[in-house]
């Protein structure tokens, strides 16, 4: 495993892309019964005191190289010419429709790419399959997880994959259903089988050692005793809270809003709890981010219009 430790390093989204626009809140929620992790973010504030939506899609575009094209494909320094044509390869390969409530982006790669953006600032999980350029048509929906990451964990001294879901809803009660019923149609027909397999015959990076080592984790599809399966999943939805403070004085913004989210988050945890409580596969790990957006169309609209 002397290569896999030292996968941190393919880490390609900076600490300070992340923090310039997205803040963590501290918190002492569990959950009982299977191994998850409660992450909670929302978006900073902007010296108006309008959450930093816009930014955030910005910078979400930002990466869409690194998101969307392998690492082994391209040179590690790009000049400016290969960055432009690179860049409109990867904006190629989604779809951007127009957002409204009347007509909803059924394509969720805004969510898809914030989820990757999480998984590697947070986790510190790199990508290590990307999957957009694997889509024979742009206009095809990617298969299987949201996803592919993994890490070294040292604690257990174990690999961990990540796969991705990310669902952006309304309703976050929606979007916790949707979520968990994906992961287990995803395990009921033994698509990470077919994720595994992907990891090895497209690896993203051009390091053979690394590729190597990561192959032989597998034993004939299925995970071996150094793999742990974990879940990373994105829930979005719609909260009123942004606006609430809004009237706050400019220096009070944060604290007003961190106290009604942790309130609110209280339920948010229940929720979680009760389907988990439901939820079979206990043997799974999760980390679920809880990003809460002024409006999920909002958020995909600026993305969208990002990329165009």
């Amino acid at each position: 495993m002397e290569y896999v430790k030292k996968i941190a390093e393919k880490i390609s989204v900076q600490s300070p892309d992340f923090s310039s626009c997205i803040n963590m809140v501290k918190h002492d929620f569990k959950i009982t019964g299977i191994d998850t992790t409660v992450r909670l973010h929302y978006l900073k504030f902007d010296g108006n005191k309008k959450p930093m939506v816009k930014a955030l899609a910005d910078t979400l575009y930002a990466y869409i190289i690194d998101y969307c094209l392998s690492a082994k494909n391209r040179d590690e320094t790009l000049t400016t010419r290969q960055s432009t044509l690179l860049t409109k390869e990867a904006r190629s390969l989604f779809r951007h429709p127009k957002v409204t409530d009347e007509s909803p982006d059924k394509t969720g790669e805004a969510g898809e790419t914030l989820l990757y953006f999480l998984m590697e600032a947070v986790l510190k999980a790199p990508q290590i399959v990307s999957k957009m350029e694997l889509k024979t048509n742009h206009k095809d929906e990617v298969k299987g997880s949201d996803g592919i990451h993994a890490r070294w964990n040292s604690d257990t001294e174990i690999v961990d994959f990540y796969f991705g879901e990310s669902k952006l809803y309304m309703k976050v009660s929606d979007a916790l259903t949707s979520a968990l019923k994906s992961i287990n149609d995803f395990h009921d027909i033994k698509m990470y089988e077919h994720e595994f397999s992907m990891v090895t015959k497209h690896f993203k990076y051009a390091d053979e050692e690394v590729k190597r080592e990561i192959s032989n984790l597998f034993v004939n599809g299925n995970p071996g005793p150094n793999v742990r399966v974990n879940h990373a999943c994105l829930i979005g939805y719609d909260y009123n809270g942004y606006e609430d403070v809004f009237s706050e004085p400019q220096n009070k913004i944060k604290e007003m809003f961190e106290l009604d989210f942790l309130e609110n988050s209280s339920n948010l945890v229940k929720q979680l709890q009760k389907k988990l409580d439901g939820f079979e596969k206990k043997h799974l790990a999760f980390d679920v981010f809880f990003l809460p957006f002024p409006s999920v169309v909002e958020f995909r609209n600026a993305f969208n219009e990002a990329l165009d």
